[in-house]
């Protein structure tokens, strides 16, 4: 097997079907190429320091479909039934048919975060630093909707930029229970 060419065209999936194709921008912009709609509001470090131990908004609610979770199964590999078959998943899961990936959820953020969290001023470049405590609480039925809750924990300089770490709740619509909730770490550098 050629794992590198493999590799490759998972990427180009992810990328082309997903999350890349509408990338965060931290550019004033009312909605993204996907119709989503992005903060336009612009605010100082100073400012965006203040929102620290507060919550700051809510998200739309996204539809997962079968097309993204297919999507996403091919991008990642994970093609297990609970997923991919409608029917098998009907006929066997304990959750009645089937569900997203919980990673498909995780690798949600970047989209519904950037249409809560605001721009900052003379930021030149953010990276994904990680994620801490990622909790994936309970099943997201493909049909359901889910939406992005988010809660500023923390900012702390680093060197050339700031930390930002960000409690995001993903709730789907009628639950009163999560689906997950984790740390988002970013690095905004100035």
């Amino acid at each position: 097997r050629n794992y590198a060419s493999m590799a490759q065209r998972r990427l180009a999936v992810l990328r082309d079907h997903l999350l890349l194709s509408n990338p965060v921008s931290f550019e004033n912009t009312a909605n993204s190429d996907a119709g989503r709609k992005t903060n336009n509001r612009t605010i100082s470090i100073e400012e965006f320091k203040s929102l620290v131990g507060k919550d700051i908004g809510t998200s739309d609610w996204l539809e997962i479909t079968q097309e993204r979770v297919n999507q996403f199964a091919d991008a990642t590999g994970d093609h297990q039934w609970i997923h991919v078959d409608p029917e098998r998943a009907k006929a066997e899961s304990p959750f009645g048919g089937p569900i997203a990936h919980g990673f498909l959820t995780l690798s949600l953020l970047p989209m519904l975060m950037a249409e809560v969290s605001p721009s900052v001023e003379g930021i030149k470049m953010a990276v994904n630093y990680g994620s801490n405590k990622v909790r994936f609480i309970s099943p997201v039925p493909i049909g359901s909707k889910i939406r992005a809750h988010l809660h500023i924990q923390e900012i702390t300089e680093v060197q050339g930029g700031a930390q930002v770490v960000v409690k995001v709740t993903l709730e789907r619509e009628g639950e009163k229970k999560p689906v997950a909730i984790a740390e988002q770490i970013s690095r905004y550098f100035f």
